[in-house]
């Protein structure tokens, strides 16, 4: 019997998301893996869910679907850990000529990056999505409505 799609093995995540296979030791993927498992199946249909935790074959696309949901998913509730000034991690903005400068992203970036994975999360498991995944999805990408006062004068 193959095992379940998910969760994914660390290593499986870093190479999906082009990270350093070296951060396969920290342990923040690990702590956060239960929290991504239970946001999947939030998101998800009951039976696609149950298929990919089952470890039974199932077909390529939910395969891809859930494995891509997984890692976004994770990256999503990690990538503010990551990004604290710690030896050989971090999401680096720049890196100076002589690689003594180096920038990490910001709050604010990391916020905007967090809504782009969280949108390409759901979106590469919305086959399988349920409401809960249709709404967020439509509030992630739906744009912002600026309210504007007139005054008849």
């Amino acid at each position: 019997m193959p095992d379940p799609i998910i969760p994914l093995p660390v290593p499986d995540v870093l190479r999906i998301l082009n990270l350093p296979a070296d951060m396969a030791t920290n342990p923040v993927f690990e702590e956060h893996q239960e929290l991504v498992m239970a946001g999947i199946e939030y998101y998800t249909n009951e039976q696609p869910f149950e298929e990919a935790t089952s470890g039974e074959e199932v077909p390529t696309h939910l395969r891809t679907a859930f494995r891509m949901g997984y890692a976004f998913l994770m990256l999503f509730s990690v990538a503010e850990f990551l990004n604290l000034k710690t030896v050989g991690e971090g999401i680096v903005k720049t890196i100076g000529i002589d690689q003594a400068a180096t920038e990490l992203l910001t709050g604010a970036e990391i916020e905007d990056f967090k809504k782009k994975i969280l949108i390409r999360a759901l979106e590469a498991m919305a086959p399988y999505g349920n409401h809960y995944l249709r709404m967020k999805l439509s509030e992630l990408t739906e744009p912002e409505t600026k309210r504007i006062r007139a005054k008849v004068i």
